[in-house]
């Protein structure tokens, strides 16, 4: 097998965590969503791996099957309780959270352990979209599990809508006693919480990091 890209390593890990959490292939659009671009590249993508030996596909949807190295069919067992797809909503927004369909065709995948939560529960995943949170070692891009769950306890992280914008950080007072949204960064200055609160979408339960 020829040497793989960095980017080229991260799509077949996703084809093989979809495969297993969902028993069936993803579709190339489903893969463009997910990375982020449009369907023409990731045509290319898997053409090239195709090449490598990584993979074959035909002109059917959901037909990628993943080779091993010696050529053959890899047998992708699911993994029924350690692995869960959960959606990924790109640049999100408040008003998504009340429109499933907003969410997209993109997922990301954790183990059970890592990403715990009350059966029952809405879960999904959004990316950080700066570094005001950088030092609760939450990166710019990094990928945060929200349970659509108002409050996880004291200190909880949080996901929260004030004036119509999504935050996400820590609930607090200003010395004065006003209500505020903190974040984990001192070139990021609290948010002011009006006089009727926040509206809390949800807590961040996990962070996945993809390098």
């Amino acid at each position: 097998m020829k040497r793989l890209t960095e980017k080229q390593q991260q799509i077949l890990d996703y084809i093989a965590e979809f495969t297993r959490a969902q028993e069936i292939a993803p579709t190339v659009h489903e893969l463009a969503s997910h990375f982020g671009i449009k369907s023409s590249t990731m045509f290319i993508h898997l053409r090239t791996l195709q090449r490598k030996n990584c993979l074959v596909r035909n002109s059917k949807a959901r037909s990628i099957k993943l080779l091993s190295p010696d050529g053959k069919p890899e047998k992708l067992s699911r993994r029924n309780s350690n692995s869960i797809a959960i959606p990924l909503i790109n640049h999100f927004k408040p008003e998504m959270i009340a429109d499933p369909a907003a969410y997209g065709n993109a997922k990301v995948f954790m183990s059970r352990e890592n990403c715990k939560y009350n059966s029952g529960t809405r879960i999904f995943a959004i990316k950080a979209a700066d570094d005001r949170l950088k030092d609760a070692a939450i990166l710019k891009d990094d990928i945060l599990i929200i349970a659509a769950i108002p409050d996880a306890g004291k200190d909880s992280l949080l996901l929260v809508e004030i004036d119509k914008k999504a935050y996400v950080g820590y609930l607090g007072s200003a010395p004065d006693g006003t209500k505020v949204l903190n974040f984990a960064n001192r070139d990021y200055p609290a948010v002011k919480i009006p006089v009727t609160g926040p509206q809390i979408i949800g807590t961040v339960i996990a962070l996945k990091r993809c390098f």
